[in-house]
This record gives structure tokens, C-alpha cells and sequence, in this order.
């Protein structure tokens, strides 16, 4: 059923791009924190000629590209304000179909925006009027979201019966299992590393610092320190950093 259903999305993505352009880029939109659920409602941008934007209404984007490189673009506001961002480069050297998911962090300092009162959907529109694939590209794209849902629901339904070997896994809050290594942490490192954890084992160096007395040099040179103990992992986002506790062997 799942390969009917993905031959299906194939000959859809494959009807899109005929005649028009030499490849497809879709993939599926997550935030960091959560690698199962789809994140609905992003706005995806890629710097194509004429330039293509789109609203992810069902966490999933979909774009039509010829050959080169590509800044592709996404962003989630809640309540008008930015929550979720990413931008990556994109190269297409060939044509056929290409699956990239987005994994969206949040913003740092410099990239706060506030989204004001705008109709996203209204606004977004590529095709001009006098286009004659208007008729024919929009009832092919509901074909492609009806079975991308489907194919959805069929997966999820054998996930829960059965995990997925290659489903990707992840760390989650570190159980106290070494107890003797976190005990000989100082007073301080310690108490750092108790309220990571009851952040939920993820944070972002800037939240941690609001809950700290010590200053932005210190907090960053006692997360060093945890760090070289293997306790946690820092990811580099932007001019902050994403803290998540490691589990211990």
C-alpha cells in the first residue's frame, strides 16, 4: 500500500514538472525539539527566478526548480511574532526528485521579527491569471497533498505497531545513571546541570542565562566545562548556542 501510495506521489511530482522545470525539492518541516510531528503553518521561501514562497498548511513544502544553487528559507510565527527559523543552501545538479527535510531552531537575538497583520495565503500568489496550467497545476497539487496525507497516516499507523529501525532517535533527558561522576561536580557546575535538566535536558543558552546569577562569560565557560565531562552538547545556532544533556554510558 505504502509503495502504491509513494509511486502515486512520484507521478504526481512528475506531471508538476514536465515541460517546466528540470526537478522537484520538497521535504517535510520539523522544529528542533520534536522529530515526529510535523510542524504546520511554516512559511518556506526559496530564491528561485521568479522567487517562490508558500505556506506549509500541512508541514510539508514542495517547489519546482531547474539546475543551480538555492537559499531556501523558513520561518513560524505565533501570534505574529517569529517562534521557529532556519535557512540552508540547496544544490540541484540534476533533474528528478529531491527529498530535504527543514529543521526549524529558534531565532537568535538578531533575527526577533514581528510578523503585523498579514494574510499569509492571500498574499502568496506565483501564477499569473492568464496562466493556463491554473486549472490543470492546482487539481494536480490536491492529488499530491490527498496522498502525502495518506502515505502520512499509513506510516504512523506501522509506527506504532512497530518502530522503525532507521527512525532517527532523540536524546532525550539524561537519567541520573552515573551518579558518582555528577556528584564530584562543584557546587556550581552542579547546580547548573540540575536546572538543564529541569528545563527538560533542552535549552538554549540564552534562556539558561536568564535563570543564572553568574554573567554571560561564566555561564559560557561553565557549559564548557560540562562539556569536556561529556554531560552535555552544545549546537551551534547563530550567535547562541543549543544545550542538550548527554546520556551516559
Amino acid at each position: 500500500m505504502v509503495r502504491v501510495i509513494e509511486g502515486l506521489i512520484i507521478i504526481l511530482i512528475a506531471s508538476l514538472t514536465a515541460g517546466a522545470q528540470a526537478a522537484t525539492l520538497h521535504g517535510t518541516i520539523y522544529e528542533w525539539a520534536d522529530f515526529e510531528k510535523p510542524l504546520k503553518n511554516a512559511i518556506i521561501e526559496v530564491n528561485s527566478t521568479p522567487a517562490q514562497y508558500m505556506v506549509a498548511t500541512t508541514g510539508t513544502y514542495s517547489f519546482n526548480l531547474s539546475t543551480g544553487s538555492y537559499l531556501i528559507k523558513a520561518k513560524y510565527y505565533r501570534n505574529n511574532i517569529l517562534e521557529y527559523t532556519t535557512e540552508e543552501e540547496i544544490q540541484i545538479d540534476r533533474e528528478g526528485v529531491f527529498i530535504h527535510d527543514l529543521l526549524l531552531f529558534p531565532p537568535t537575538d538578531t533575527e526577533y521579527e514581528y510578523l503585523g497583520d498579514i494574510n499569509l495565503i492571500g498574499d502568496i500568489d506565483i501564477k499569473s491569471e492568464d496562466d493556463p496550467d491554473n486549472y490543470v497545476i492546482p487539481v494536480l497539487v490536491i492529488l499530491l497533498l490527498c496522498a502525502l496525507v495518506v502515505l502520512y497516516r499509513v506510516k504512523k499507523k506501522k509506527t506504532i505497531s512497530k518502530p522503525a529501525a532507521d527512525e532517527p532517535v532523540v536524546p532525550m533527558m539524561q537519567p541520573p545513571e552515573d551518579v558518582t561522576r555528577i556528584k564530584e561536580l562543584p557546587e556550581d557546575l552542579h547546580g547548573l546541570y540540575d536546572i538543564i535538566l529541569g528545563m527538560g535536558g533542552r535549552t538554549t543558552q540564552k534562556e539558561l542565562r536568564k535563570k543564572m546569577a553568574y554573567s554571560e562569560a561564566k555561564v559560557s565557560l561553565m557549559l564548557d566545562d560540562l562539556e569536556e565531562r561529556g554531560l552535555i552538547k552544545k549546537i551551534k545556532k547563530g550567535r547562541s548556542n543549543i544545550i542538550i544533556t548527554q546520556n551516559q554510558k
